[in-house]
């Protein structure tokens, strides 16, 4: 059997399984076959594809045909998609409650990777909507109003993409991304020329903002991010790990598709803006608003889910930043921060599972001292920690850095200090998690916690491993990703990067490190002179705790921050989208009343006035 259609069917083949026998260990041994499979033919197919290799499947179904394909690009969506897909069945060994868990889980893998290998738009409509119904039951489960709103803005997405579709088809006559591409590009042509093409201005800009209204909302990206806290925070903390590290690139990978199909015609249309493509620097600006506010915003929390929740929106921020920037550099950064994300939000998401899994806890106040009984999952949520907050030589520090070089070589000031602030407010927020989760004091009922089971260890393991190997050789990244380009858009060997405007050494850099910790630790272990305190023995500003001010990193810790920015809390796109939808309801009841009203004279009217106008027509 084609590859394609082994990766496609096994994930949902296995959940369907899971969810028919739903005995305990059995639909647990069949998810994880199942979602191993996908990450088995990835390894597999890795050099013929960076060897200039491709695989296709074609599905003839009721006059269409759905298209596949497996190359350099959707190849690296889709290894993303079956690595995060994996350690997500593992972590759901140890925290779902039953088949029905990993029907839906395991589904919306399927529906993730048909999203990546589609080559046509009937394909990679239908296996969005199944990636978007699958994801909205795993939320539906566990609350209700965050599936609501979720499938609300879900819907508007797929509403907009459809009527883009829709109307690519009816000017283009194909779904085929390389028809509409070479469509597009003749067309710009024209436009450049003076020529009138098929397209207009205002048909441009109308697929533009319908595409970016549809993939924005999948990405997270402000102002259409206001499903994601609930929804990543309110599910299964282990399948969150996939939902957030790989859902969510769905709307990158849209993004990408925008560029790919419509980049050239987009760019002819809108123009420029400080010498740069409008469409592309609208996009960049969406991306750095998007790291600026949901970092502030996860600053701010008390929830350790809510928390990273808004750091996953912040994340995906710097994607669509470098997508945005619209060079190579730019292209190839953004690209390795969605793998990078993936791999240190996953390990996050995963180590949140353990935490709530062994303890029952969410909130910041009722945790402390669990590196003592957790010390594994201590380990693992460190290399997290770093890897978010860009923390050499993490796989974080390099993907940032090179986002950083682009907006730098493109004259973007602004943009590149959005990085530098987003990654700040990162650091903040995660030494928060570092010290209020796992040092300190510990809460009375946490003395008989234990560590995570093996599953859950060995999903963290491999997310870890993979934060310092891409971190301390981003060469084995770039390479793959120069492919992409034809060129090589990043020079130099496995350990050292080069972009053109900058170079780094990450394997030098990891031996400072380490030389640094050993030499730290043997001063403080044979030179250092400590005495032992009590808790209470802790001073801020130069002055003493008290119990009237006792000021704890795990009770709001970053209220003065809050109070400083309350003007700018009070302006919430939340509310705002609730209010327009009591609007809509409001007067959707004011119609039905009116138009439903039981009269058969008024609906003989309607009746007459329909005729009316479709004989003025010529109907």
């Amino acid at each position: 059997m084609n590859e394609i259609a082994i990766m496609l069917l096994a994930p949902i083949i296995a959940g369907v399984l899971a969810w028919l026998l739903d005995i305990k260990r059995v639909r647990e041994i069949v998810g994880v076959i199942g979602a191993a499979v996908p990450l088995i033919y990835i390894v597999q197919t890795y050099h013929s594809v960076f060897n200039g290799g491709t695989i296709s499947l074609n599905v003839p179904v009721g006059g269409f045909t759905l298209s596949f394909a497996l190359y350099n690009l959707t190849w690296f969506f889709a290894a993303i998609a079956a690595l995060l897909g994996f350690t997500m069945a593992l972590g759901m060994t140890s925290t779902s409650k039953d088949g029905y868990e990993w029907l839906f889980a395991l589904m919306s893998m399927t529906g993730v990777l048909g999203v990546f290998m589609a080559r046509e738009f009937v394909s990679f409509f239908l296996f969005w909507e199944l990636m978007t119904f699958a994801s909205f039951m795993m939320v539906l489960k566990y609350n209700r109003g965050a599936s609501l709103k979720y499938f609300i803005l879900s819907v508007i997405g797929a509403y907009a993409m459809l009527i883009a579709i829709g109307i690519l088809y009816a000017k283009t006559g194909s779904f085929e991304f390389s028809t509409i591409q070479q469509f597009m590009y003749q067309d710009a042509t024209k436009t450049a020329l003076g020529v009138k093409g098929a397209f207009g201005k205002s048909e441009t800009i109308l697929l533009y903002l319908l595409f970016l209204t549809a993939f924005g909302v999948k990405a997270g990206a402000f102002p259409l991010h206001v499903w994601a806290p609930d929804a990543y925070s309110e599910t299964n903390q282990s399948y969150t790990s996939f939902f957030s590290g790989v859902l969510s690139k769905a709307g990158v990978y849209g993004f990408v598709l925008l560029y790919s199909m419509m980049g050239i015609k987009l760019f002819y249309t809108l123009g420029t803006f400080g010498g740069h493509s409008l469409f592309a620097y609208t996009i960049a600006w969406i991306g750095a608003l998007t790291v600026v506010i949901a970092s502030f915003l996860a600053v701010l929390q008390e929830d350790i889910r809510k928390l990273f929740a808004y750091s996953s929106v912040g994340q995906v921020g710097y994607v669509l930043l470098g997508i945005g920037v619209g060079t190579q550099l730019g292209f190839e950064g953004a690209l390795f921060h969605a793998l990078s994300h993936a791999i240190f939000k996953g390990l996050f998401w995963l180590v949140v599972a353990a935490l709530i899994l062994q303890t029952g806890k969410t909130k910041f106040k009722d945790f402390g001292g669990l590196a003592r009984k957790m010390p594994i999952t201590f380990a693992f949520g460190l290399i997290a920690v770093l890897s978010l907050a860009g923390i050499p030589p993490l796989a974080g520090f390099a993907s940032k850095w090179i986002l950083y070089e682009a907006a730098i070589s493109a004259k973007m000031p602004l943009v590149a200090g959005a990085i530098f602030l987003g990654s700040g407010l990162a650091f903040a927020y995660v030494v928060r998690f570092l010290y209020a989760v796992w040092f300190g004091q510990m809460p009375s009922d946490l003395e008989n916690v234990k560590e995570a089971p093996l599953p859950l260890l060995l999903g963290m393991a491999l997310l870890g491993m993979l934060n310092l190997v891409f971190g301390i050789a981003p060469g084995l990244v770039t390479k793959f990703l120069n492919t992409i380009f034809g060129h090589e858009v990043i020079t130099g060997d496995i350990y050292t990067i080069n972009t053109g405007v900058g170079n780094y050494n990450a394997l030098m850099v990891a031996i400072c490190l380490v030389a640094g910790i050993v030499i730290a630790g043997v001063l403080f272990l044979y030179g250092a002179k400590t005495r032992k305190v009590e808790v209470n023995d802790t001073y801020q500003s130069g002055n003493p705790i008290t119990q009237d001010f006792n000021l704890s990193i795990r009770v709001h810790f970053y209220k003065p921050l809050e109070e400083a920015l309350s003007f700018w809390l009070r302006i919430s796109f939340d509310k705002l989208y609730t209010i327009i939808a009591k609007w809509v309801e409001d007067f959707a009841e004011v119609l039905k009343n009116a138009v439903y009203n039981g009269n058969v004279q008024s609906y003989a009217w309607y009746l007459g006035i329909v005729l009316l106008i479709l004989a003025l027509w010529g109907w």
